[in-house]
Protein backbone atom coordinates (compact mmCIF):
# COMPACT_ATOMS: atom_id res chain seq x y z
CA UNK A 1 0.00 0.00 0.00
CA UNK A 2 1.37 3.38 -0.84
CA UNK A 3 1.18 5.65 1.86
CA UNK A 4 -0.04 9.09 2.21
CA UNK A 5 3.10 11.64 2.17
CA UNK A 6 4.59 11.96 -0.51
CA UNK A 7 7.60 14.73 0.04
CA UNK A 8 8.89 14.19 3.81
CA UNK A 9 10.92 16.59 5.69
CA UNK A 10 12.78 15.76 8.85
CA UNK A 11 14.32 18.71 10.55
CA UNK A 12 17.75 18.31 13.39
CA UNK A 13 18.10 21.04 15.16
CA UNK A 14 21.57 19.99 16.53
CA UNK A 15 24.01 17.29 15.88
CA UNK A 16 23.92 15.06 19.12
CA UNK A 17 22.08 11.74 19.27
CA UNK A 18 19.97 12.26 15.95
CA UNK A 19 20.35 8.51 14.83
CA UNK A 20 16.87 7.50 16.47
CA UNK A 21 15.47 10.56 14.86
CA UNK A 22 16.82 9.91 11.55
CA UNK A 23 15.71 6.01 11.95
CA UNK A 24 11.85 7.09 12.67
CA UNK A 25 12.18 8.96 9.95
CA UNK A 26 13.53 6.49 7.55
CA UNK A 27 11.10 4.06 8.93
CA UNK A 28 7.90 6.20 8.14
CA UNK A 29 9.39 7.23 4.09
CA UNK A 30 9.74 4.02 3.67
CA UNK A 31 6.49 3.08 4.75
CA UNK A 32 5.15 5.86 2.93
CA UNK A 33 7.37 5.26 -0.35
CA UNK A 34 8.32 9.07 -0.04
CA UNK A 35 10.98 10.87 -0.91
CA UNK A 36 13.17 12.23 2.58
CA UNK A 37 15.11 15.01 2.90
CA UNK A 38 17.33 15.73 6.56
CA UNK A 39 17.64 19.13 7.68
CA UNK A 40 20.28 20.64 9.94
CA UNK A 41 18.47 23.99 11.11
CA UNK A 42 20.40 25.60 13.37
CA UNK A 43 19.90 29.08 14.90
CA UNK A 44 22.16 32.05 13.66
CA UNK A 45 24.88 33.61 15.51
CA UNK A 46 23.92 36.85 17.14
CA UNK A 47 25.08 39.98 15.80
CA UNK A 48 27.75 40.35 18.41
CA UNK A 49 29.18 37.27 18.09
CA UNK A 50 32.46 38.18 16.26
CA UNK A 51 33.52 39.94 19.71
CA UNK A 52 32.17 37.80 22.01
CA UNK A 53 33.31 34.66 20.19
CA UNK A 54 36.96 36.14 19.70
CA UNK A 55 38.74 34.07 22.30
CA UNK A 56 37.22 30.53 21.00
CA UNK A 57 39.80 29.03 17.80
CA UNK A 58 36.79 26.64 16.96
CA UNK A 59 34.64 29.09 15.05
CA UNK A 60 35.69 31.99 13.16
CA UNK A 61 32.45 33.24 11.33
CA UNK A 62 28.73 31.92 10.80
CA UNK A 63 29.71 31.16 7.71
CA UNK A 64 32.80 28.63 8.99
CA UNK A 65 29.51 26.90 10.92
CA UNK A 66 27.27 26.43 7.84
CA UNK A 67 30.65 24.76 6.36
CA UNK A 68 31.14 22.38 9.20
CA UNK A 69 27.39 21.87 9.42
CA UNK A 70 27.20 20.48 5.81
CA UNK A 71 30.32 18.52 6.07
CA UNK A 72 29.21 17.13 9.04
CA UNK A 73 25.79 16.81 7.43
CA UNK A 74 26.74 14.88 4.30
CA UNK A 75 29.16 12.22 6.53
CA UNK A 76 25.63 11.06 8.79
CA UNK A 77 23.82 11.32 5.00
CA UNK A 78 26.14 8.72 3.54
CA UNK A 79 25.25 5.90 6.04
CA UNK A 80 21.90 6.71 6.63
CA UNK A 81 21.61 6.64 2.61
CA UNK A 82 22.76 3.54 2.65
CA UNK A 83 19.00 2.16 4.52
CA UNK A 84 17.26 4.88 1.95
CA UNK A 85 18.37 6.99 -0.58
CA UNK A 86 18.27 10.47 1.51
CA UNK A 87 18.12 14.33 0.28
CA UNK A 88 19.95 16.76 2.82
CA UNK A 89 19.80 20.89 3.41
CA UNK A 90 21.82 23.09 5.88
CA UNK A 91 20.16 26.34 7.16
CA UNK A 92 21.36 29.23 9.50
CA UNK A 93 19.21 32.01 10.51
CA UNK A 94 15.86 31.25 11.99
CA UNK A 95 14.85 27.70 12.12
CA UNK A 96 11.27 28.58 12.24
CA UNK A 97 11.22 30.59 8.79
CA UNK A 98 13.77 28.37 7.67
CA UNK A 99 11.77 25.18 7.85
CA UNK A 100 8.32 26.75 6.88
CA UNK A 101 10.10 28.29 3.01
CA UNK A 102 11.58 24.76 2.58
CA UNK A 103 8.17 23.56 3.34
CA UNK A 104 6.78 26.21 0.67
CA UNK A 105 9.38 25.99 -1.88
CA UNK A 106 9.51 21.97 -2.35
CA UNK A 107 5.97 21.06 -2.05
CA UNK A 108 6.80 19.27 1.42
CA UNK A 109 3.54 17.56 2.63
CA UNK A 110 4.81 16.21 6.60
CA UNK A 111 7.43 17.31 8.30
CA UNK A 112 9.49 15.39 11.11
CA UNK A 113 11.07 16.44 13.94
CA UNK A 114 12.31 15.04 17.68
CA UNK A 115 10.58 16.24 19.97
CA UNK A 116 12.28 19.05 22.39
CA UNK A 117 13.43 18.52 25.94
CA UNK A 118 14.20 21.72 27.37
CA UNK A 119 11.70 23.24 29.95
CA UNK A 120 12.36 26.38 29.16
CA UNK A 121 11.49 25.94 25.22
CA UNK A 122 8.05 24.37 26.85
CA UNK A 123 7.94 27.26 28.98
CA UNK A 124 8.45 30.40 26.37
CA UNK A 125 7.20 28.32 22.94
CA UNK A 126 9.33 25.76 21.72
CA UNK A 127 9.85 25.41 17.79
CA UNK A 128 7.12 22.46 17.91
CA UNK A 129 4.34 24.37 19.20
CA UNK A 130 5.52 27.21 16.37
CA UNK A 131 5.62 24.41 13.97
CA UNK A 132 2.47 22.63 15.07
CA UNK A 133 1.04 26.82 14.71
CA UNK A 134 2.08 27.91 11.75
CA UNK A 135 3.83 25.16 9.32
CA UNK A 136 1.22 24.79 6.09
CA UNK A 137 1.90 21.28 6.34
CA UNK A 138 1.13 18.43 8.92
CA UNK A 139 3.94 18.21 11.61
CA UNK A 140 5.06 14.89 13.31
CA UNK A 141 6.80 15.66 16.63
CA UNK A 142 8.47 12.08 17.41
CA UNK A 143 9.24 10.33 20.83
CA UNK A 144 12.56 11.45 22.64
CA UNK A 145 13.08 7.23 22.52
CA UNK A 146 10.67 6.38 19.16
CA UNK A 147 9.37 3.01 19.28
CA UNK A 148 10.17 1.02 15.81
CA UNK A 149 6.63 0.02 15.55
CA UNK A 150 3.40 1.58 16.75
CA UNK A 151 0.68 -0.58 18.42
CA UNK A 152 -2.08 1.61 19.09
CA UNK A 153 -3.31 4.84 17.11
CA UNK A 154 -5.16 7.35 18.25
CA UNK A 155 -7.28 10.25 16.03
CA UNK A 156 -8.74 12.63 18.39
CA UNK A 157 -11.95 14.20 16.91
CA UNK A 158 -13.84 17.54 17.79
CA UNK A 159 -17.21 16.74 16.59
CA UNK A 160 -19.03 19.80 18.48
CA UNK A 161 -20.75 21.22 15.25
CA UNK A 162 -22.70 24.06 17.00
CA UNK A 163 -20.54 26.88 15.18
CA UNK A 164 -21.58 28.92 12.74
CA UNK A 165 -22.32 26.77 8.81
CA UNK A 166 -19.15 27.81 7.30
CA UNK A 167 -17.08 27.11 10.32
CA UNK A 168 -18.62 23.42 10.67
CA UNK A 169 -17.55 22.89 6.93
CA UNK A 170 -14.09 23.63 7.99
CA UNK A 171 -14.17 21.52 11.15
CA UNK A 172 -16.01 18.40 9.31
CA UNK A 173 -13.16 18.51 6.58
CA UNK A 174 -10.63 18.67 9.44
CA UNK A 175 -11.72 15.57 11.13
CA UNK A 176 -12.25 13.48 8.00
CA UNK A 177 -8.38 15.02 7.12
CA UNK A 178 -7.41 13.75 10.69
CA UNK A 179 -9.20 10.58 10.24
CA UNK A 180 -7.29 9.68 6.87
CA UNK A 181 -4.30 10.53 8.35
CA UNK A 182 -4.48 8.18 11.29
CA UNK A 183 -6.46 5.52 9.31
CA UNK A 184 -3.11 5.35 7.05
CA UNK A 185 -0.67 5.17 9.50
CA UNK A 186 -2.40 2.33 11.33
CA UNK A 187 -2.98 0.65 8.13
CA UNK A 188 0.69 0.91 7.35
CA UNK A 189 2.04 0.23 10.99
CA UNK A 190 -0.47 -2.79 11.32
CA UNK A 191 -1.72 -1.04 14.46
CA UNK A 192 -5.22 -0.54 16.30
CA UNK A 193 -6.81 2.65 15.29
CA UNK A 194 -8.98 3.96 18.18
CA UNK A 195 -10.97 7.32 17.51
CA UNK A 196 -11.33 9.47 20.67
CA UNK A 197 -14.07 12.33 21.61
CA UNK A 198 -14.28 13.98 24.96
CA UNK A 199 -17.51 16.50 24.95
CA UNK A 200 -18.26 18.36 27.90
CA UNK A 201 -21.83 19.87 28.70
CA UNK A 202 -21.11 22.25 31.88
CA UNK A 203 -17.46 23.12 32.18
CA UNK A 204 -16.57 21.29 35.04
CA UNK A 205 -15.14 23.97 37.08
CA UNK A 206 -17.99 26.29 36.59
CA UNK A 207 -20.47 23.80 37.80
CA UNK A 208 -18.07 22.78 40.84
CA UNK A 209 -17.76 26.51 42.11
CA UNK A 210 -21.11 26.94 42.17
CA UNK A 211 -21.53 29.61 39.79
CA UNK A 212 -24.16 28.39 37.67
CA UNK A 213 -27.54 25.88 39.26
CA UNK A 214 -27.59 22.35 37.89
CA UNK A 215 -30.28 20.17 37.61
CA UNK A 216 -28.45 16.80 37.94
CA UNK A 217 -31.75 15.13 35.98
CA UNK A 218 -32.11 16.96 33.31
CA UNK A 219 -28.08 17.08 32.76
CA UNK A 220 -27.88 13.35 32.83
CA UNK A 221 -31.02 13.60 30.26
CA UNK A 222 -28.79 16.51 27.88
CA UNK A 223 -25.65 14.07 28.20
CA UNK A 224 -27.25 11.42 26.87
CA UNK A 225 -28.35 12.94 23.66
CA UNK A 226 -25.03 14.88 23.48
CA UNK A 227 -23.33 11.25 23.56
CA UNK A 228 -26.19 10.31 20.94
CA UNK A 229 -25.35 12.99 18.43
CA UNK A 230 -21.87 12.82 18.87
CA UNK A 231 -21.65 9.03 18.00
CA UNK A 232 -24.15 9.76 14.84
CA UNK A 233 -21.11 12.26 13.88
CA UNK A 234 -18.85 9.81 14.40
CA UNK A 235 -20.77 7.19 12.56
CA UNK A 236 -21.07 9.78 9.55
CA UNK A 237 -17.03 10.11 9.46
CA UNK A 238 -17.07 6.40 9.46
CA UNK A 239 -19.28 5.16 7.25
CA UNK A 240 -17.21 7.84 4.35
CA UNK A 241 -13.80 6.85 5.13
CA UNK A 242 -15.09 2.95 4.95
CA UNK A 243 -16.61 3.62 1.45
CA UNK A 244 -13.45 4.83 0.44
CA UNK A 245 -11.28 1.45 1.63
CA UNK A 246 -11.52 -1.98 0.12
CA UNK A 247 -13.77 -4.15 2.09
CA UNK A 248 -11.18 -6.47 3.68
CA UNK A 249 -8.88 -3.31 4.37
CA UNK A 250 -11.98 -1.99 6.13
CA UNK A 251 -12.79 -4.86 8.31
CA UNK A 252 -8.61 -5.32 8.90
CA UNK A 253 -8.71 -1.26 10.35
CA UNK A 254 -11.73 -2.37 12.79
CA UNK A 255 -11.17 1.57 14.47
CA UNK A 256 -12.39 1.36 18.16
CA UNK A 257 -14.49 4.03 19.40
CA UNK A 258 -14.03 5.93 22.81
CA UNK A 259 -16.61 8.58 23.32
CA UNK A 260 -15.97 10.18 26.84
CA UNK A 261 -17.55 12.87 29.09
CA UNK A 262 -15.28 14.71 30.78
CA UNK A 263 -12.77 17.95 30.26
CA UNK A 264 -11.35 17.89 27.07
CA UNK A 265 -7.93 19.49 27.98
CA UNK A 266 -7.13 16.64 30.74
CA UNK A 267 -9.64 13.75 29.19
CA UNK A 268 -8.14 13.83 25.87
CA UNK A 269 -4.39 13.04 26.98
CA UNK A 270 -5.77 10.82 30.02
CA UNK A 271 -7.45 8.38 27.87
CA UNK A 272 -5.00 8.85 25.32
CA UNK A 273 -2.84 7.27 28.13
CA UNK A 274 -5.03 4.67 29.14
CA UNK A 275 -5.11 3.16 25.90
CA UNK A 276 -1.05 2.99 25.31
CA UNK A 277 -0.92 5.31 22.80
CA UNK A 278 2.24 5.91 20.51
CA UNK A 279 0.79 8.29 18.15
CA UNK A 280 -1.83 10.87 18.42
CA UNK A 281 -2.89 12.60 15.31
CA UNK A 282 -5.09 15.54 16.21
CA UNK A 283 -5.73 19.56 14.92
CA UNK A 284 -3.74 22.01 15.84
CA UNK A 285 -5.91 24.75 14.11
CA UNK A 286 -9.45 25.31 14.14
CA UNK A 287 -9.91 28.38 12.21
CA UNK A 288 -9.39 29.77 9.14
CA UNK A 289 -8.43 33.64 9.22
CA UNK A 290 -6.56 33.82 12.33
CA UNK A 291 -2.76 33.15 11.65
CA UNK A 292 -1.67 30.88 14.09
CA UNK A 293 -4.80 30.14 16.02
CA UNK A 294 -4.83 27.24 17.92
CA UNK A 295 -8.05 25.29 18.87
CA UNK A 296 -8.45 27.95 22.03
CA UNK A 297 -5.38 26.29 23.75
CA UNK A 298 -6.99 22.93 24.02
CA UNK A 299 -5.19 21.37 21.81
CA UNK A 300 -1.62 22.86 23.27
CA UNK A 301 -2.66 21.97 26.79
CA UNK A 302 -3.36 18.58 25.72
CA UNK A 303 0.05 18.31 23.36
CA UNK A 304 1.96 19.35 26.44
CA UNK A 305 0.73 16.67 28.39
CA UNK A 306 1.22 13.83 25.93
CA UNK A 307 3.72 11.29 26.34
CA UNK A 308 3.19 9.79 22.65
CA UNK A 309 4.02 11.16 19.38
CA UNK A 310 1.79 13.67 17.98
CA UNK A 311 1.00 14.30 14.55
CA UNK A 312 -0.99 17.64 13.65
CA UNK A 313 -3.10 18.85 11.38
CA UNK A 314 -4.08 22.02 9.65
CA UNK A 315 -7.59 22.36 8.37
CA UNK A 316 -7.92 23.02 4.20
CA UNK A 317 -7.10 25.98 3.01
CA UNK A 318 -4.85 26.77 6.09
CA UNK A 319 -2.53 29.74 5.03
CA UNK A 320 1.00 29.98 6.77
CA UNK A 321 1.39 33.37 8.07
CA UNK A 322 4.98 33.32 7.10
CA UNK A 323 5.43 33.79 3.25
CA UNK A 324 7.51 32.05 0.81
CA UNK A 325 9.21 35.43 0.28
Amino acid sequence: MKGHYKNILCVLSDAHRQDDTVAQALHIAKAHQASLTIMLSLEALPPNASMVMESFSYIDSQQSMETQAKHWLKEQAENWGEQYDVSTAVTVGQPLIDVVHYVIRNDIDLVIKRAEESFLDKLFGSLDMRLFRKCPCPVWIINHKPRSQYKNVVAALDLNYHYPTHEVSIRRDLNRDILQHAAQIALLEFAQLHIVHVFDAVPENIARDGFITVDNDRMETDLAKIHSEREEELERLLTELSNELDENVWEYLNPQKHIVHGYPRREIAATTTSLDTDIIVMGTVARLGVPGYIMGSTAEETIHQLKCAVVGVKPRGFESPISAE
